[in-house]
């Protein structure tokens, strides 16, 4: 591909809100920065009205910086995108291409985690009630992001515990199956096969080949696997090795057509692509947002559709009765003391995101991640685990193998040759390298992986 030729591919501007409001320019160690919170102060460079006494939205109002560019049109503007990188904090002895594993946060976003941390040790106890109703709005924004109702999200530490929300929800018998694949994540497979190991239940595995021919293929597999006991489908939205982007809603209509129930291990999709979890179909979702999304790390959310709640039973997260129905999701989140800066910093990685648009970023994504497939087969004894078919791959994981070499150690000559960070898939029989390309990432710094690997092969 040649990007610098050709018509340029646009999207469609993200949604923008916007207001005037002033902001306050003290620095967050000074006393004026209680101000900030007490003032609400606006986020004048993301345009994004404050809710509350106190909003860490308003950290986007940072003194000496530049406004925020505002909605791309372009995947292709190296200019508009430069001003998106100088909003992070990117280290210039390294090429980070590893997403998947751990988001890079933006300055807004650790400025808004600062400010919140500083307010508690302004406030003390009192300031942990303002902060509780930023983290609603936190959640209340998680759910609009992803297409769900309010009343079907709570918040997480992360995918791995609500994953685990999810096995320890769902009513199963002795005998019963859940049918999974054989490229689960460890945080998904491990609490099936706990709960197998004590409680009698089962877990089959499908292998679904590295890539698939098609997403039929995916589908008849899961259903050929399928026996009278089969009681959940659950599955990766995409798989955190091959990059495998699932069939999902044809998944879930399927498992919802023969009265299972339907579980899908989220954790690489928000903030990648557009998610509608309505339109999704599935009955349970976790998700970690502190990957793509670019929230705090420690952050994630589980949804639980609302017609599927009477049926869902976690157990309590330590206050309030576990069977209180009317109190919805409540019951799961964390109780008593707990990260509240982090969780009210959500909205605020959110907020970035939808500035700049989720159509902008998830042709930016796909642009990035078919450069780097197009580069890599050119070059001898290199093979993709990742499909070509954007119906089938994720559009920013892009994993392959090389001829002769063991991946991790292939890993570790590319970090200390040239501080470029990747990732790599070792389960199963594969032997991948995986990188994962997001928005900010560039054609330059994959043109730098591409030399780097022609110089070691």
């Amino acid at each position: 591909m040649n990007r610098n030729t050709g018509p340029a591919e646009e999207v469609s501007p993200g949604r923008t809100e916007s207001d005037g409001a002033a902001q306050d320019n003290a620095a967050p160690d000074e006393p004026g920065s209680r101000r900030r919170f007490l003032k609400g102060s606006l986020a004048a460079a993301a345009g994004v009205a404050a809710t509350s006494m106190w909003d860490a939205t308003a950290a986007f109002a940072q003194e000496n910086e530049a406004p925020f560019p505002g909605p791309a049109t372009r995947v292709d503007d190296e200019s508009y995108w430069e001003k998106v990188r100088a909003q992070f904090h990117l280290n210039p002895d390294t090429i980070y291409l590893n997403n998947g594993t751990l988001g890079l946060c933006p300055r807004p976003v650790t400025q808004a985690v600062y400010d919140g941390y500083a307010y508690l040790a302004e406030t003390g106890s009192e300031g942990r009630y303002q902060l509780w109703d930023e983290v609603e709005e936190s959640r209340k924004s998680v759910a609009r992001f992803l297409g769900a109702g309010e009343k079907e999200i709570a918040l997480t530490r992360n995918a791995t515990e609500g994953l685990r929300f999810i096995v320890n929800g769902i009513r199963m018998e002795p005998g019963d199956e859940v049918l999974m694949t054989s490229d689960e994540h460890i945080a998904g497979f491990a609490p099936w096969s706990q709960r197998a190991r004590r409680y009698g239940t089962r877990y089959n595995q499908v292998l679904i080949p590295s890539p698939p021919g098609d997403k039929q293929e995916v589908v008849d597999l899961f259903e050929q696997a399928l026996t009278p006991r089969t009681k959940v489908l659950f599955f990766c939205h995409v798989t955190r090795g091959p990059g495998l982007l699932y069939p999902v809603k044809e998944l879930c209509d399927m498992a919802r057509e023969k009265g299972i129930v339907s579980a899908v291990d989220g954790a690489q999709t928000p903030g990648m692509t557009p998610v509608n979890l309505h339109e999704m179909g599935c009955d349970l979702f976790a998700t970690s947002l502190h990957k793509w999304a670019l929230t705090p790390s420690g952050s994630g959310c589980l949804y639980v559709r609302e017609e599927f709640q009477d049926n869902f039973w976690p157990g309590s997260g330590g206050n309030g009765p576990w069977n209180d129905r009317e109190q919805g999701l409540w019951h799961i989140g964390p109780h008593g003391t707990y990260e509240r800066p982090i969780r009210a910093a959500i909205k605020t990685a959110l907020n970035f995101l939808e500035s700049i648009g989720m159509d902008a970023i998830y042709a930016r994504d796909r642009m990035l991640s078919d450069y780097l497939k197009e580069q890599l087969l050119e070059m001898p004894g290199i093979s993709l685990g990742t499909s070509k078919d954007h119906s089938l791959s994720s559009p920013g994981i892009t994993s392959f193998g090389v001829e002769g070499w063991d991946t991790s150690l292939l890993q570790g000559i590319l970090k200390g040759k040239a501080g470029i960070i990747v990732s790599r898939d070792q389960r199963r029989y594969h032997n991948l390298v995986r990188v994962s390309t997001h928005f900010y990432n560039t054609p330059a710094e994959i043109d730098r992986l591409i030399e780097v690997l022609k110089e070691i092969l």
